[in-house]
């Protein structure tokens, strides 16, 4: 349940208990009946409002701006791949690391081969 204080124009505050679309749909009421916008000063504990998430870069995106840097010209390990990135201090596991190498495979934006037993990967 969420909790908001609604003020009404004529200074009356009213504590309303529910889910966020019963408080709406409250004000709204008391808006309609007074002719006059009310105010909810707050919402609290659950809202249900979603909250936005930090803008972070993944390591989908930071491989496709190294394959735009041209590092892909020559061939890379993923270790190689991984410590390139720790050098521009962004940290990433190889279980990390390895999704995003074969969604890029997969793609099209990056070829794999395998030498020495090992997957080695370069632009097509």
């Amino acid at each position: 349940m969420a909790k908001a204080e609604i003020n009404l124009p004529n200074g009356t505050k009213i504590t309303v208990d529910g889910t966020p679309e019963e408080i709406i749909k409250i004000q709204q009421s008391f808006s309609k009946e007074q002719g006059h916008k009310t105010k909810v000063n707050s919402i609290d504990e659950y809202n249900h409002i979603p909250k936005k998430k930090p803008n972070k870069i993944g390591p989908l995106a930071r491989i496709r701006g190294i394959i735009q840097e041209n590092y892909f010209k020559e061939k890379r390990t993923m270790d190689e791949v991984r410590k390139l990135l720790e050098e521009k201090a962004i940290f990433y596991k190889s279980s990390d690391i390895a999704p995003s190498l074969i969604r890029l495979v997969k793609k099209g934006e990056l070829r794999r081969l395998k030498e020495d037993g090992n997957w080695i990967y370069v632009n097509p």
